[in-house]
C-alpha cells in the first residue's frame, strides 16, 4: 500500500504556509505532519463556536489524528512547539482556577465550585475525560497515542470504547458511577492528537475491539511514505513565527459562534465525493466500509477547519459559506487519509484480514475480555438489539 500523496497547503493563508514551511526546514520533518497538527490546534481553539449545517445535520471540526513515524524521525518536537500557545493558555486557565478557588467561600455550600478551564488532557482516565467534557470541549493530546489505547483495556468495564465512539458522534450521554452524583455529557467535543511507530500499530490497533468496533476508523492516520534524512542543523525558527502562532491560536478563541454551509458547488462536490464513497463501499470488507462510512463525515469537519485557514483575499472567499475550492481541498486530503487507512489496515491485519459477519465480531469482542464486557454496551457500539447480542456470544463456534 503506497501513499503518493501528501496534505495540500497552498491555498492556505499565506502566513500559515510560512509557519508550515519553516517548521518543515526547521525540523526536518515531513509537512503533513506539520499540516494535520495546525488541524487539530484549529480545531480545539474553536471547537463548538464554529459548525457546519449541511441542510440535514450539524458537524463540529472535532477530529482524531494520529502520526505514524519511526523514533528519530522528529515527530514529536514540532508537535509540542505547536502545541505551546495550548500549554500557555492551560498555564492561564490553572492560576485562574486556584485564584478563583483562593477567593470562594468554604463555608456557602450554595456556590458552586470554580471549574478549571483547561483545554486539554494527557495522562489521564476516563473519569476525568468525563469530568472534564461535561464542562467544556477537551483534546487529549499524548505524545505516544498506544498509551492512551492501552489505558482502554485497563477500564474496559467502563464501556471506555462505546463511551469514546458516541464521543465522536457527538451524542449525549450520561455517566453513572455507585458513589458519585450522574454527570450528563451534552454533545461532546472531544479532539485527540498523538503519535505511534509503525512497529507498534499492530499490537496496538490490531485488537479485535479496536478494529471491528469502529474505533479505528475514526481516527486519521498521516503515515508520511518517505521521511527526510535529518542531519544536524542550526537553523531555527524565524523570531516572526512563534508570536504570529500563538496571537492566530488566540483569536480563534474570540470568534463569535458562526454556523457555516456549503455553497451550491461544495454542495455538489461533497455529494459526488460521498456518492464515490458509496460505491467503494460496495465492493470492500466491513473494515473499510467503515473507513468510507466515516469519511463521508469526517470530510465536512475538515471543511471547516479548512474554511478557517484558507485564504482571505480570494475573491470568492465568504465568512459564512464553504466554497467549491474549499471542498476540492478537503476531498485531496481525504484522498490522503484513505490511503494511509488502507495503510494502516494492511499492517495491523497482516494482509489477510477479510471482515467478520455481525455475529462473529460480537463472539470475538465478547470472547477477547472473557465475558467481562456489558452487553448493553456492546449491542449499542454495533447497532444491534441487546437480545441478538445476548444470542450471537452465546451461540457455540462451529469452528
Amino acid at each position: 500500500m503506497i501513499n503518493k500523496q501528501c496534505l495540500p497547503f497552498e491555498c492556505l493563508q499565506v502566513e500559515i504556509q510560512g509557519v508550515i514551511k519553516n517548521f518543515t526546514e526547521v525540523y526536518q520533518c515531513d509537512a503533513d505532519i506539520i499540516v494535520s497538527t495546525i488541524y487539530a490546534i484549529v480545531s480545539i481553539a474553536v471547537n463548538k463556536s464554529i459548525k457546519l449545517f449541511d441542510g440535514k445535520y450539524t458537524n463540529y471540526p472535532s477530529m482524531w489524528i494520529c502520526h505514524v513515524a519511526p523514533s528519530g524521525s522528529n515527530k514529536s518536537a514540532p508537535v509540542k512547539m505547536l502545541f505551546k500557545p495550548i500549554n500557555e493558555l492551560n498555564e492561564e486557565a490553572v492560576v485562574a482556577y486556584y485564584e478563583e478557588l483562593r477567593h470562594t467561600d468554604k463555608d456557602d455550600s450554595n456556590k458552586p465550585k470554580p471549574i478549571c478551564k483547561k483545554l486539554s488532557l494527557t495522562d489521564t482516565t476516563p473519569e476525568a475525560i468525563y469530568k472534564a467534557l461535561s464542562f467544556m470541549p477537551q483534546m487529549v493530546y499524548r505524545d505516544e497515542i498506544k498509551g492512551m489505547i492501552d489505558d482502554f483495556d485497563r477500564y474496559n468495564r467502563s464501556g471506555i470504547i462505546s463511551n469514546m465512539l458516541s464521543i465522536w458522534d457527538s451524542t449525549s450521554f450520561c455517566i453513572d458511577r455507585k458513589t458519585e452524583d450522574p454527570t450528563f455529557i451534552r454533545e461532546p467535543f472531544l479532539d485527540i492528537l498523538g503519535g505511534i511507530q509503525p512497529g507498534l500499530l499492530k499490537s496496538t490497533f490490531g485488537n479485535p475491539q479496536l478494529m471491528i468496533s469502529g474505533f479505528n476508523q475514526r481516527i486519521l492516520f498521516v503515515y508520511p511514505d518517505k521521511l527526510p534524512v535529518t542531519y544536524y542543523s542550526d537553523n531555527l525558527l524565524s523570531e516572526a513565527i512563534m508570536p504570529y502562532w500563538t496571537n492566530f491560536v488566540r483569536d480563534l478563541m474570540k470568534l463569535e459562534s458562526t454556523t457555516l454551509s456549503l455553497s451550491p458547488e461544495a454542495k455538489d462536490f461533497y455529494c459526488t465525493y460521498y456518492n464515490m464513497l458509496q460505491d467503494k463501499k460496495s465492493s470492500s470488507d466491513d473494515y473499510m466500509q467503515y473507513v468510507y462510512s466515516k469519511f463521508q463525515i469526517i470530510i465536512l469537519r475538515w471543511s471547516i477547519v479548512t474554511h478557517l485557514l484558507w485564504e482571505k483575499t480570494f475573491e470568492y472567499y465568504r465568512k459564512d459559506t464553504i466554497s467549491g475550492d474549499e471542498m476540492l481541498q478537503a476531498i485531496q486530503c481525504m484522498n490522503y487519509f484513505e490511503s494511509a487507512a488502507e495503510k494502516v489496515y494492511h499492517e495491523i491485519s497482516g494482509g489477510m484480514y477479510q471482515g467478520f459477519t455481525k455475529e462473529q465480531s460480537l463472539q470475538i469482542l465478547y470472547n477477547t475480555y472473557k465475558g467481562e464486557v456489558n452487553l448493553q454496551k456492546l449491542a449499542d457500539a454495533l447497532g444491534c438489539s441487546r437480545q441478538y447480542v445476548s444470542k450471537a456470544v452465546n451461540k457455540k463456534d462451529p469452528s
